[in-house]
C-alpha cells in the first residue's frame, strides 16, 4: 500500500508552513517592538525568511490566496487565515493530480483541451522568462551591496515567481502532451 500524495503533501507541507508562519508572527512583534530602528524596513535575515520561504514552497496558493486577503483587508499575520487554507488546498490539489493523473479526456475535447494547455505552459513559460531577467538584471545592479545571505534571500524572493511559472508549465506541457495522446485503455475499447 503507498502512501497518497493527496494526503502526505498537504500534512507536510501544511506542517511545516505552520512552523514558517509561527517564525513569521513572532518576527512580526519583535519589528513592532523595534519600531522606526530600521530604516529600510526590517533585515532579510532572519525577519523576512520565513515569508520568503512561505512564498518559495507555496507560491501558487498565494497567488490565489493574498489578492483575497487584501480585499478583506487582512494584513500583517492575519492574512494566514486565507493563505494557510489555500496551501493545504493547493498541495492536496498537486497531490490529488500526481495520484490519479490527468483524467481521460473524450476524443471530441482532446486536442482543444491539449492546445489549451499547451498554450497556457507557453504563457507561464514566458513569465518565467520575464521574471528571471528582470531578477538577474536587478542583482547585477544592485547585488554587489548585500552581503552574501541578504542578497541569496532577495534572490530567492524574487525568483520564486519564476521558479513557479517553470514547475507549473513543465506540468501544463506534460498535461497536454497525456490528454493529446489517446491512453490504452481508449484504444482498447475502440
Amino acid at each position: 500500500m503507498s502512501a497518497r500524495l493527496r494526503i502526505v503533501l498537504p500534512l507536510v507541507m501544511g506542517a511545516i508552513s505552520l512552523l514558517l508562519m509561527i517564525w513569521d508572527v513572532h518576527n512580526e512583534q519583535v519589528i513592532e517592538s523595534m519600531g522606526m530602528a530600521w530604516d529600510t524596513g526590517a533585515p532579510p535575515w532572519p525577519y523576512q525568511t520565513p515569508d520568503i520561504l512561505l512564498r518559495l514552497l507555496n507560491g501558487p496558493a498565494y497567488f490565489v490566496a493574498q489578492p483575497l486577503a487584501n480585499v478583506f483587508r487582512l494584513g500583517g499575520p492575519s492574512h494566514f487565515l486565507m493563505v494557510f487554507p489555500a496551501i493545504l488546498v493547493w498541495w492536496w490539489f498537486l497531490g490529488l493530480r500526481l495520484d490519479i493523473g490527468w483524467s481521460t479526456v473524450t476524443s471530441r475535447w482532446r486536442w482543444p483541451v491539449s492546445a489549451l494547455l499547451a498554450i497556457s505552459a507557453v504563457v507561464l513559460l514566458c513569465a518565467a522568462i520575464v521574471v528571471s531577467t528582470d531578477t538577474f538584471h536587478w542583482w547585477v545592479e544592485y547585488g554587489s551591496f548585500f552581503r552574501i545571505v541578504e542578497g541569496s534571500l532577495l534572490i530567492v524572493r524574487f525568483l520564486s515567481p519564476a521558479v513557479w511559472c517553470a514547475a507549473l508549465a513543465f506540468l501544463l506541457a506534460v498535461g497536454a502532451k497525456r490528454v493529446s495522446t489517446p491512453s490504452e485503455r481508449l484504444t482498447q475499447h475502440r
